[in-house]
């Protein structure tokens, strides 16, 4: 259904009687809104409203026309709705307010403070109206940027990015007239490699004086093959923005020489190669526009994720090649049941994903049931046995509540896997619609807390390790020891997350962080018997710095897991140190007499950064991450320069997080920076498996 006119004000109304509805109406109506609404006569109404035409506005008198607010607000939920609620109260009683905010209404009203009305009603349909242009927004981006894309993709000109002389980005046609099998290959190489050596220095002076002056520049020189053969080219400069960052563009325009299989290509690239269904990168293609047709014309759809139970033990039953049978098995007969419109991906080993337009909750859980009854009661041949399988199905609603593709995916998988939290379903085999919040783990402070005590007993703490690289050569290997914990959605929560968002006991920190020390001096000294001379960073909370037994205690842990005093370093934040100063000056120094390195994270943030650091016994600083967000921004990247250039003054090793673009990683190096840090180099892994020998690749 086509989105409705946001000058009218489309409100539904729960109230005791028709008078008082009537009186809101009248109240809206005479502050200059035009109104329409519609009086909820039942739960059931409700439902039916809110799924069939797009509303601005819920005010409710509680448990009027035998609805509680509960059930109103759950429904919202359930439905994935976008859908503000007031509630009028005779008597706004604070105990009556916190129940009805925590339960999901925007505000609790005075029932005769029209005047108050008005303003929360303005200011909530202003917040609605924020949030679905910022949803619209996001659709046109992404929309915009799938065309630039793929027009940079189709374009028969070489075209490329370049950052401080360094590629950032060229689509196909650059990497087939200069032989690179990949971009992997060109991120991070200089532009004047690209070139013959006679011509590199006139390059380079040509892109200092484009850098200065702007404009529209051509270039005629030698270009230069991966086989060293040089032809002649012609590079066009001009300035523009890619990743949200300056770069210049360098276009080399392509000889007229067409003849390709596209089209076929095409095809075969979005089909999954064992099933003939889509493929996952062609589904989230086809959700995306889904997405798009929610939030710009409010025509809805849903999502099922079909997760085949316990395949691992039907593979290992029948075999790696027989297995493949039950899966295309499964594929055909989701094959017959599709309509016109559908679309049917294989997304994972075992996992099918269906996209069906035009449904709305109730049909989605009748289409999901009829699946799951039909794949409980398929009799598949694999060779000479007989395989049954069955299916835990989550579904997602794609509606306007959504903008990002991405998450109606991972919400269909979250229902998927709460199937066997469902009674009568702990092996699979069920259904399941996703509720917002409802997958979401217990998050309050005792809940965490108890998560916490929980995870120390038995050890579910997850460690996560990710590579700094050293850009000065040095060969030793350096990876930072991340904590997670466990959640029961399958997320995970950061030990910043649950550390400092939540009133954790100094006691449990304490023991966390010794728990942390263990288990990780225990993975470092078996990754060493490697012959691998790795040092591992071990973050400290505030806790620690004031446990005056922890100094001693790591010598200890250190020689039960035979290893030396140089194989840790001990990081803790500048917060935590500014804070506590003397305890943490104590704690630097007892470390150093010791023979331990100390690191300090997230610097540069406090009033006075270096006057902290005249009083630490310090061997590495870390910076705060904003500052790599800001490089572009030439008063921050200043800024960072001249904090860089006094550490290293003062002989301490720098390191700069959150490194995400080889754009970075040239200017890092530029400003002489020690150690870079993020995904640019490697995500956190479950182990140190970062080949350092490859970072010059």
């Amino acid at each position: 259904m086509p989105s409705q006119s946001r000058d009218t004000l489309h409100l539904l109304l729960l109230t005791h009687s028709q008078n008082d509805a009537e009186g809101l109406v009248s109240l809206l109506r005479n502050s200059g809104r035009a109104t329409r609404a519609h009086m909820i006569s039942s739960l059931d109404d409700f439902s039916a409203q809110i799924q069939e035409k797009n509303w601005d506005l819920v005010l409710a008198e509680p448990d009027a026309q035998d609805v509680s607010p509960n059930e109103l607000l759950k429904q919202i939920k359930r439905l994935d709705k976008d859908l503000p609620v007031i509630m009028l109260a005779e008597d706004v009683d604070p105990m009556i307010l916190e129940s009805y905010l925590k339960q999901g209404a925007c505000d609790v009203v005075p029932a005769d403070e029209s005047n108050l009305l008005s303003m929360v009603i303005s200011r909530e349909l202003a917040n609605l109206n924020n949030r679905r242009a910022l949803r619209t927004t996001q659709v046109k981006l992404r929309d915009a940027e799938k065309r630039c894309q793929a027009l940079l993709e189709s374009s028969k000109d070489a075209v490329t990015y370049i950052h401080d002389g360094m590629h950032i980005y060229a689509n196909q046609a650059y990497l087939d007239l200069f032989g690179y099998g990949s971009v992997d290959d060109l991120e991070g190489m200089p532009v004047m490699d690209m070139v013959s050596s006679q011509d590199q220095d006139n390059l380079k002076k040509s892109l200092k004086s484009f850098l200065m002056a702007g404009g529209n520049v051509d270039l005629k020189y030698n270009g230069l093959k991966t086989d060293d053969t040089e032809f002649p080219i012609t590079m066009s400069l001009s300035s523009a923005n890619y990743a949200d960052e300056s770069c210049t563009q360098i276009v080399i325009r392509a000889k007229s020489d067409s003849s390709d299989l596209e089209a076929k290509l095409k095809e075969i690239s979005s089909r999954d190669l064992l099933t003939g269904l889509y493929n996952k990168p062609y589904f989230m293609s086809s959700l995306e526009s889904a997405v798009d047709r929610a939030v710009l014309k409010g025509s809805f759809s849903a999502a099922m994720y079909i997760n085949i139970d316990r395949f691992g033990k039907v593979k290992s039953q029948v075999g790696i090649n027989n297995a493949d049978s039950v899966l295309c098995s499964v594929a055909e007969y989701l094959k017959s049941e599709m309509l016109e419109g559908d679309t049917l991906a294989r997304v994972g080993e075992d996992i099918f994903a269906w996209l069906r337009p035009n449904i709305n909750a109730e049909q989605a859980l009748v289409m999901a049931e009829k699946c799951r009854d039909k794949i409980e009661h398929l009799v598949i041949d694999a060779s000479s046995q007989t395989v049954t399988i069955t299916a835990s199905i989550g579904i997602s609603l794609v509606n306007d509540s959504c903008s990002d593709p991405s998450d109606i995916l991972q919400r269909a998988h979250q229902a998927a896997d709460l199937v066997r939290h469902d009674d009568g379903h702990e092996k699979g085999n069920g259904i399941h619609l996703y509720i917002a919040e409802e997958v979401a783990p217990d998050n309050s402070e005792e809940g965490i807390e108890q998560q916490v005590i929980s995870a120390l007993k038995t050890s579910s703490f997850n460690l996560l390790f990710q590579p700094l690289i050293n850009l000065k050569g040095d060969e030793q290997e350096h990876y930072e020891t991340l904590l997670r914990l466990p959640q029961s959605d399958g997320e995970e929560l950061s030990a910043g997350d649950f550390l400092n968002g939540f009133a954790i006991s100094e006691d449990l920190k304490r023991k966390i962080d010794r728990w942390v020390i263990l288990h990780s001096t225990k993975l470092l000294s078996e990754h060493r018997q490697q012959n691998m001379n790795t040092r591992l960073f071990v973050n400290l909370s505030a806790a620690s710095i004031l446990d005056d037994t922890l100094s001693s205690w790591i010598g200890v842990a250190l020689k039960a897991a035979k290893l030396d005093s140089d194989a840790v370093i001990f990081q803790f934040n500048e917060e935590d140190a500014t804070k506590f100063l003397t305890q943490a000056q104590k704690f630097t120094a007892d470390l150093k007499a010791k023979g331990y390195s100390c690191a300090l994270s997230r610097f540069g943030c406090s009033l006075k950064p270096f006057q902290t650091l005249k009083h630490l016994s310090l061997d590495y600083i870390k910076v705060d991450g904003s500052f790599t967000h800001e490089l572009n921004q030439p008063e921050a990247l200043a800024t960072l320069k001249q904090m860089l250039a006094d550490l290293h003054e003062q002989e301490l090793k720098t390191i700069v997080p959150l490194v995400e673009s080889a754009s970075a990683v040239a200017s890092l190096w530029q400003l002489g920076t020690h150690f870079i840090q993020g995904y640019y180099v490697q995500a956190p892994q479950a182990g140190m498996i970062y080949n350092f020998s490859d970072d010059d690749e």
